[in-house]
């Protein structure tokens, strides 16, 4: 029985998709053999659908898909065609032509899903690592900041959380660099991640002015803001003095990281909770997806005793948001 080129198209396509009649198969091989364009259009087909077969999408198609998209094919084709006269049509070629038209239509709408799924995720994840990276090239910035500073210093030292009196806040370190010079546009307590800009104007003497005037909404809002996204190192105990980082500090000592809830462990600010950029003194930024840093379980954001205070010794590092105190809370005024 001889089909019109539009029901060859579909007989191929269903031997492609492995869902043909039993006694069309001698027919379907045999015209394989005689016509070069049908093999080449099953090679086009089993392509196509090996493509569509590498989507893991989670939900199942439609139980009885295939023999209802080609029911479907099947019903587009009976469709008439408005007669003009004076128009020669050449039938045969016409329902060969809308046939292939139909089924690149059914490919292309297939491959755009497909396309979708697959890239969805992959443009999250790179949007995802882009963002950990200029958060990390800010913190870089924040480092080479630093370096200038303890080089200003006799005794070679960082921004110091004091321990008590106007500067006694983790965020303090952003005004202290402002007030020497070492903080440009390029800085950012913001970290990339959060579409928001923190403002990073207030330096050392207007905190100051601020704190002595009895100005205390703002100051409150100014310690709280200072610090932005990041958490800063409180320094240590050593005899009841609080002592702060400098340059001779070992390579390993965290300084700078993405601020962590404080009123849930396991989750930071910053990068959807997945895992913070920690700066460290030797320069270097790590991307840690815990809150422990070591092989020993120090929780960087807590002390030993698994308080956001003071280390309790130098190998005890505690990064904290800009508003905490390295022994707590305090009044004011002093």
């Amino acid at each position: 029985m001889k089909n019109n080129n539009g029901d060859e198209m579909d007989q191929i396509l269903r031997y492609a998709m492995n869902i043909h009649e039993s006694a069309e198969v001698a027919e379907i091989k045999q015209r394989l053999l005689d016509e070069p364009g049908a093999q080449a259009h099953l090679e086009v087909m089993r392509k196509s659908l090996e493509l569509l077969n590498e989507d893991n999408a989670s939900d199942p198609p439609p139980f009885n898909l295939a023999k209802k998209t080609i029911l479907r094919v099947q019903g587009l084709k009976t469709q008439s065609i408005k007669y003009t006269p004076g128009k020669h049509i050449n039938h045969q070629a016409g329902n060969y032509q809308n046939s292939i038209r139909r089924f690149d239509l059914l490919l292309a709408a297939s491959l755009l899903i497909l396309t979708c799924g697959v890239l969805a995720p992959w443009l999250h994840q790179a949007k995802t690592k882009a963002e950990k990276l200029a958060c990390a090239n800010n913190m870089r910035e924040f480092h080479h900041s630093f370096q200038h500073y303890s080089a200003m210093q006799p005794d070679g030292k960082l921004p110091f959380v004091e321990p008590s009196g106007p500067r006694s806040f983790a965020g303090v370190y952003v005004p202290t660099l402002r007030q020497h010079g070492l903080l440009g546009d390029y800085h950012s307590v913001a970290c990339p991640t959060n579409a928001r800009k923190i403002p990073t104007e207030t330096n050392l003497e207007q905190l100051e002015s601020m704190y002595k005037n009895k100005s205390n909404p703002g100051y409150q809002r100014l310690v709280k803001e200072a610090g932005g996204d990041y958490a800063y190192n409180l320094g240590y105990n050593i005899k009841g003095s609080l002592v702060g980082l400098n340059n001779k500090s070992p390579g390993e000592t965290p300084v700078l990281a993405d601020k962590v809830n404080p009123n849930n462990t396991k989750l930071t600010f910053n990068h959807g909770g997945s895992g913070n950029n920690i700066l460290f003194i030797g320069g270097h930024v790590r991307w840690l997806p815990a809150r422990k840093q070591n092989s020993l379980g120090d929780d960087i954001f807590l002390n030993e005793d698994h308080k956001i205070l003071a280390g309790k010794h130098f190998q005890d590092h505690v990064l904290a948001p800009s508003h905490s105190m390295p022994f707590g809370t305090q009044n004011s005024q002093d």
